[in-house]
């Protein structure tokens, strides 16, 4: 009896020092759902709201570990997940450099660079005017400095939006999240100043607005491009490529902000524009709609939960306003 109840106090303690351990951190990448359905919350906490159930199996991309919850990237927005209910598939690979190559030449010895005196000096040339540009890599390291030792500020995620002030060697200096620092040139992506945009007619212009006007009360609906039920993405994605064959470089929110014509204000909007929102908190576009004009905007909500029309002067539009493009050009 004694070497029983010896061996069930063992295993009550292995018991409670297994369930006292940390669970491993997860590592920005991707994961996948272990729950039968796991909500995707607003906030790290039950009580934000759901916007919506993410089924056994789901893979999302984590952005952050926070502890309990975690912060994913899951149909083009950002959410939380309890972290227990998820389980890494893949880390993401830090990007600063490209693989060296097979092999290197040796480095020619080292000789002092010539001496410059005032008549030699090369004219400082002017100081560049700032670019919009877009990360190509996953988890790019934005440092501090333009160097691989330098202090890691974040990591940052292909899609995202930076300003490019100017370049440094290998590096790019450029505004990111609020702060400046340091890229590695080869993972920053500047579009021409004129990019393509479709030639159309005032028609199809106006079919493409007549079609999301047609669609106001649809349900939203996660990954969804069909009346049927929609995303954001998925509605534009709808009414310009799937029912028009107007290309807008993809499926995504921030394809499309990529794929058409950067406007530099709102007083550059036209009907037919297509305007974006960040994911509150963060710098990534979030959201999309299309512009109809007198300052309103025709998109699939998740607060309402349907293809609706908001005003851009609305508070929570103006706060997480992102910028605009255009895909029509009208002859």
């Amino acid at each position: 009896m004694r070497k029983k109840l010896k061996t069930a106090l063992t295993l009550c303690l292995c018991l409670v020092l297994l369930l006292a351990l940390p669970a491993l951190a997860l590592e920005p990448g991707k994961a996948a759902v272990t729950a039968d359905a796991l909500h995707f919350r607003t906030e790290p906490s039950t009580d934000g709201k759901s916007m919506g159930l993410a089924l056994q199996g789901t893979e999302v991309e984590l952005v952050e570990d926070l502890g309990e919850w975690s912060l994913v990237r899951w149909n083009d927005t950002e959410g939380y997940m309890a972290s227990r209910y998820l389980e890494q598939t893949a880390v993401a690979i830090l990007s600063d450099t490209k693989p060296a190559p097979a092999s290197s030449p040796a480095p020619a010895p080292e000789t002092l660079p010539e001496e410059k005196t005032p008549e030699n000096v090369p004219e400082q040339s002017e100081k560049p005017e700032p670019r919009l540009g877009f990360l190509t890599g996953d988890a790019v390291r934005f440092r501090a400095a333009p160097s691989l030792t330098a202090d890691v500020y974040d990591h940052l995620y292909s899609g995202t939006r930076v300003t490019v002030m100017g370049l440094e060697g290998d590096w790019y200096l450029v505004e990111a999240r609020g702060r400046v620092g340091y890229i590695y040139a080869d993972y920053v992506a500047i579009p021409e100043e004129s990019a393509p945009v479709v030639s159309a007619d005032k028609g199809l212009t106006e079919k493409i607005l007549q079609l999301a006007r047609d669609n106001l009360g649809a349900p939203y609906c996660y990954g969804g491009t069909s009346p049927e039920g929609f995303d954001c993405s998925g509605f534009v994605y709808y009414c310009y490529y799937l029912q028009n064959g107007v290309s807008l470089g993809g499926r995504t929110a921030t394809d499309q902000y990529n794929g058409g014509l950067a406007l530099k204000s709102q007083d550059e909007l036209l009907p037919g524009d297509l305007v974006f929102f960040c994911t509150p908190g963060t710098s990534s576009i979030g959201h999309v709609g299309v512009y109809t004009g007198d300052r309103e905007f025709i998109h699939a909500s998740t607060g309402s939960w349907k293809i609706k029309t908001d005003s851009l002067d609305g508070s929570y539009w103006v706060q997480n306003y992102y910028g605009a493009c255009r895909v029509l050009n009208e002859k």
